[in-house]
């Protein structure tokens, strides 16, 4: 366990930030989700900013699913899976992506544009979003890189900026 320096919590050591109030864990490098082999809470430093003709492109790990929007195009874009009740989907539907078992809300992230940069928001999901590893504190944007891995539950979402077309 971890106590977390600025609230004093017990954290399970694989946490890299405090489950209670998000703040960085001082011990924790890389996290685990038992029978998950990918790799996690590696720095990345790819570019933040856009222009012209950008494509976000988002690529489903483990997948065959990928969405591409047009970066300067993009005010809000939602991510989580169809709601069964009303047949609504989000514009990033991971519902393929066997989301429902992976623990993906139906509205569980976000992202947005501000400041000339993409972030991510968690809509305060059930399964917590992730960002390069590190838990996000709900409601709270972070911005995104190329390069940069989401997990969203149990699923990891893998984020580039291209050159429209490429």
């Amino acid at each position: 366990m971890t106590e977390c320096p600025k609230c004093g919590t017990k954290n399970p050591d694989y946490e890299a930030s405090c489950i209670r109030c998000g703040e960085p864990l001082v011990n924790a490098t890389t996290r685990s989700l038992g029978d998950t082999d990918f790799e996690e809470g590696i720095p990345k430093w790819g570019s933040a900013r856009f222009n012209g003709m950008m494509l976000l492109k988002l690529d489903v790990l483990k997948s065959d699913q990928s969405f591409e929007f047009l970066a300067n195009e993009i005010t809000e874009l939602a991510i989580g899976r169809v709601d069964p009740d009303s047949g609504n989907a989000p514009e990033v539907d991971l519902t393929p992506s066997d989301a429902i078992d992976k623990g993906v809300s139906r509205h569980h992230a976000t992202v947005v544009r501000r400041d000339g940069a993409l972030h991510i928001v968690d809509n305060d999901s059930a399964n917590g979003t992730y960002l390069n590893g590190q838990r996000l504190v709900a409601r709270q944007p972070r911005i995104l890189r190329d390069g940069d891995d989401i997990r969203l539950g149990h699923l990891v979402v893998r984020v580039t900026f291209n050159v429209g077309g490429s």
